[in-house]
């Protein structure tokens, strides 16, 4: 099996798991290190290849034009940027290789993982709705990928997962497999950047 690099000067994914704890200083300055933008689109493909997706179809276009959407921070959000994103990516890719999951949910992973605080504006907004920011970055996702590729039972599974991200209201019993792997992937990256 070929290893797929995260980033230049860093190893596989593969590699972090396999020798883990030893290799978690890697997986530390690879996290933490924001100097320069990552490219989402590459970084998303590599986790799919590392939770063995090898074809995307139709997905492929859909995972580019969503990694530009996540690249932009049209807010200027100092947390929920790329390297947020780049952070929940990797994580949820790690702890997707500990549990069996079917193509389609981890393909599903990926999507949201990259996506689940797209247009984030930054801090909670006092609209007094909650779910505000959550059912926004929904629907910047299910402009670009749904109705065309997913069943309705799909779609309500996916706002579930991105509403379930909300932190003051937190999921007691989670059965969904992809839902625990992004609540897990989405603290962990908060207590990373805290």
């Amino acid at each position: 099996m070929k290893n797929h690099p995260i980033d230049r000067g860093f190893p596989s994914i593969l590699y972090i798991v396999n020798n883990w704890p030893k290799t978690k200083h890697i997986l530390k300055k690879y996290i933490l290190s924001n100097q320069k933008k990552p490219d989402l689109f590459d970084l998303s493909l590599i986790c799919l290849r590392e939770i063995k997706v090898f074809k995307l179809g139709h997905f492929k276009k859909m995972i580019k034009k969503l990694s530009v959407q996540c690249s932009r921070n049209v807010y200027f959000n100092s947390y929920h940027d790329q390297h947020h994103f780049k952070t929940v990516l990797v994580l949820s890719c790690i702890l997707a290789k500990q549990i069996n999951l079917n193509n389609k949910d981890r393909i599903l992973l990926i999507i949201i993982a990259l996506t689940h605080d797209m247009n984030h504006q930054g801090r909670r907004i006092k609209t007094g709705i909650p779910y505000y920011q959550e059912d926004r970055s929904y629907q910047g996702l299910e402009r670009v990928i749904f109705k065309k590729i997913l069943r309705s039972s799909e779609i309500r599974r996916i706002k579930r997962i991105f509403r379930s991200t909300y932190f003051p209201i937190k999921p007691d019993k989670v059965k969904d497999n992809v839902e625990k792997i992004i609540l897990d992937a989405d603290i962990l990256a908060s207590l990373m950047f805290g």
